[in-house]
């Protein structure tokens, strides 16, 4: 292992202590980019193909280039990792419109700045909340809008997201999801959300993040015979839940005990929630859908 990671930019692989990004990138300027994130276990990247296809959406849609093609991030993303030496790992991979030739940037005139950086895996709860659940809250803010900021766009503007976490956190809870501006449940900063009602599975359909994990929950649920369905939902199907839990590349799925003050039926986690999780670990366990670090 390195003495310190090892982070790629611009063709180039450098410890991260020299990792410079110019002070004038629009991706610090005005969040102007877009990334993903990937993470491996047991030296196994789980579902690259699928993240770096959803980076490759987001740059087209954001009308932003690469340098790399799809076969170019995933070496470099499988090397910077193996140049750190981790084999359980996060793995955040970033495209920004990089630094204009005039002070007024025409935003379709760049040349893209391209970082991949990894470190330890990361869970978005400590061992005690992941297994006896999370306090989630519901924040005043509302999700973006299509007609806005497609939510479907994995933007590096994420000071909405922070001002959601600095609401919710700082009036005692672990985590956050926000409602869309019809008043429907949406998603939180970092997870997507799932709901089970007398053996039903839903999750919310529009105006989310298609997550990558998301959708392997939705592909377990199936597996496991376990009815489900893409709905709207409000904050009352939540209070009324029977288990709720969140997904994220960070942990898998994150059992909820209270929404927004309401406390959910014991235990937590629930059954569908423990058989879903445990399915995807022992996938993950597996190498199904792994690419290794280390051919």
């Amino acid at each position: 292992m390195s003495e310190e990671p090892i982070v790629y930019v611009n063709g180039e692989y450098v410890p991260l202590s020299k990792a410079n990004v110019s002070i004038l990138d629009q991706g610090f300027l005005l969040g102007d980019g877009v990334f993903d994130v990937v993470s491996a276990w047991h030296g196994l990247v789980f579902k690259l193909d699928e993240h770096v296809d959803r980076l490759f959406l987001s740059l087209r849609a954001a009308g932003l280039r690469s340098n790399l093609d799809r076969d170019g991030w995933k070496r470099v993303i499988l090397e910077t990792v193996r140049r750190c030496g981790f084999d359980d790992a996060s793995i955040r991979f970033i495209v920004t419109r990089g630094v204009p030739t005039e002070i007024i940037a025409d935003p379709r005139e760049h040349n893209p700045t391209e970082i991949v950086w990894a470190a330890p895996y990361v869970f978005l709860a400590d061992d005690e909340k992941r297994a006896n659940g999370i306090r989630l809250g519901i924040s005043h803010l509302r999700g973006f809008s299509p007609d806005t900021l497609d939510p479907r766009y994995k933007a590096l503007n994420r000071l909405h997201f922070q001002l959601a976490r600095l609401e919710i956190v700082s009036g005692g809870f672990d985590d956050v999801i926000w409602l869309n501006a019809s008043g429907y449940v949406a998603e939180g900063p970092a997870s997507n959300i799932f709901a089970v009602k007398e053996g039903m599975l839903y999750t919310p359909r529009e105006e989310v993040l298609r997550g990558i994990t998301r959708q392997t929950f939705i592909e377990l649920a199936e597996q496991e015979e376990i009815p489900v369905r893409e709905t709207s939902l409000t904050a009352f199907d939540l209070y009324s839940a029977d288990e709720v839990f969140t997904t994220s590349t960070a942990g898998g799925a994150l059992p909820v005990r209270e929404v927004a003050g309401r406390e959910l039926p014991s235990p937590t986690p629930g059954p569908i929630t423990r058989t879903l999780d445990n399915a995807y670990w022992q996938m993950r366990e597996q190498g199904r859908h792994g690419t290794p670090i280390n051919p």
